[in-house]
């Protein structure tokens, strides 16, 4: 057990604290320094640091979308927009600065033998505030056409087209077509639409009408 001393105001305070904690503290200032490294190498250069981290997202970022299903939609599966970056777990200080600069998302370990770890928005609010703004204004070069695929299943659900069969379909079909058409999927196209009612209920009129 380590203890460590504070002051605030007049008054000392003592605290103990595990090794585990202590480790952990200085592992982020450790990690803290070299997220200050990069950010130092981009002082005053905004834009710079931008293009930057739109080059690395090229490389090493992903925007997917999933067909989930769940109980909790109305037609029995989830649409789930996510941006992704990945990097080995030593150079986990470029996730931490593309977490800086977007303010939003969260760092993890993805599962499997590989030390690798993963920056993830998936929240509708951090993608339509943060990431679509930003990618909008420093565009892709390698990742535009899934990127602007990507955008356009966002905006619709923005819209509420996915709360329709044709609707739900068509974003569907750019969803897979994202991503070679499909394929490492779960299921197929064909299987998802085979679960879906032959109704659609969202009508201005309130009438149900064959789709």
């Amino acid at each position: 057990m380590k203890i460590i001393y504070y002051r605030i105001g007049d008054n000392v305070y003592v605290q103990p604290i595990s090794r585990k904690d202590s480790m952990l503290a200085i592992t982020n200032c450790k990690m803290e320094k070299e997220v200050q490294k990069i950010l130092a190498q981009f002082k005053g250069k905004q834009k710079s640091l931008n293009y930057y981290l739109a080059g690395f997202v090229d490389g090493e970022g992903s925007f997917s979308v999933a067909i989930i299903k769940t109980d909790m939609q109305k037609f029995g599966w989830a649409i789930n927009p996510c941006f992704q970056v990945y990097q080995h777990e030593k150079h986990r200080e470029i996730l931490e600065v593309f977490k800086f600069v977007f303010q939003t998302g969260t760092i993890y370990r993805k599962s499997g033998i590989h030390p690798v770890l993963n920056y993830s928005i998936n929240s509708m609010r951090g993608i339509t505030e943060k990431v679509i703004p930003f990618f909008d204004k420093y565009p892709l070069i390698v990742k535009g056409e899934t990127y602007q695929k990507f955008r356009e299943i966002v905006f619709a659900m923005q819209r509420k087209e996915h709360s329709t069969i044709g609707g739900f379909k068509r974003l569907v079909d750019i969803a897979y077509a994202m991503n070679q058409q499909g394929k490492g999927r779960r299921r197929t196209r064909e299987e998802i639409f085979s679960t879906l009612p032959e109704l659609s209920t969202r009508l201005p009129d309130g009438q149900a009408s064959k789709h």
